[in-house]
C-alpha cells in the first residue's frame, strides 16, 4: 500500500529550481570568459599584424602615411575589435658588437636610429664586428564591458599588447 504524502512526485522540479541558478552562473561565466580570451588574442594578433607590416614596409612605415598604413594593417586583423586603440608605431636600434673568438655578443641599450651610438656602429676589427639591428614596435589596446556585471568585479577590463618584431635587412 503506498501512502500519498510519500510519494516522489516533484522531486525533479526542485532539483532543477535549486541547481538552475548555479548552472546559469556558472555557462555566463564561461561564455564571459571566452569573450574575454577571444579579445585578448585579437590584440595580440594585431598588434603582431602592425609591426610585421611595418617591420616589412620599413623603408616608408614611419612617414606620416606610413604610420597611418601600419596602423591600418593593425586595425585591419582585428575587424571585430571595434573600439582597438593603436599607439604611434615606433621604430628603435641597438648596436650588437660580435667577438667571434669567444661567440660573445653585447649590446647597446635601446637607441634612436639617429642616436651617435648607433650612427658610429659600423666598425669591423680583426677581433669584433659591430651590427645596427632595427626593431619595429606597435602597441594595441581596447577596452570591454562585460555582459553581466557582478559586484566585486570590474565593470570594464582593459587589454594591452605589444609587439617587437626585427627588421631584416636587404
Amino acid at each position: 500500500m503506498k501512502f500519498p504524502l510519500r510519494g516522489d512526485r516533484g522531486s525533479a522540479l526542485l532539483e532543477l529550481a535549486l541547481t538552475a541558478p548555479l548552472f546559469v552562473t556558472l555557462m555566463m561565466g564561461a561564455i564571459e570568459l571566452g569573450r574575454v580570451a577571444y579579445y585578448s588574442i585579437e590584440v595580440v594578433n594585431a598588434a603582431r599584424a602592425g609591426a610585421s607590416y611595418g617591420s616589412v614596409n620599413y623603408g616608408n612605415a614611419f612617414s606620416t602615411s606610413g604610420q597611418a598604413d601600419t596602423v591600418q594593417a593593425a586595425k585591419n586583423d582585428a575587424p571585430d575589435v571595434s573600439s582597438l586603440t593603436v599607439t604611434n608605431p615606433l621604430t628603435y636600434c641597438v648596436c650588437e658588437t660580435l667577438t667571434p673568438s669567444s661567440g660573445s655578443a653585447t649590446f647597446s641599450g635601446v637607441k634612436s636610429c639617429l642616436d651617435p651610438t648607433i650612427t658610429s656602429c659600423t666598425t669591423e676589427s680583426g677581433t669584433t664586428q659591430q651590427y645596427i639591428i632595427d626593431y619595429v614596435k606597435v602597441d594595441t589596446q581596447t577596452t570591454i564591458d562585460p555582459l553581466i556585471h557582478l559586484p566585486g568585479l570590474p565593470t570594464t577590463y582593459t587589454l594591452r599588447a605589444s609587439s617587437r618584431l626585427r627588421v631584416l635587412q636587404n
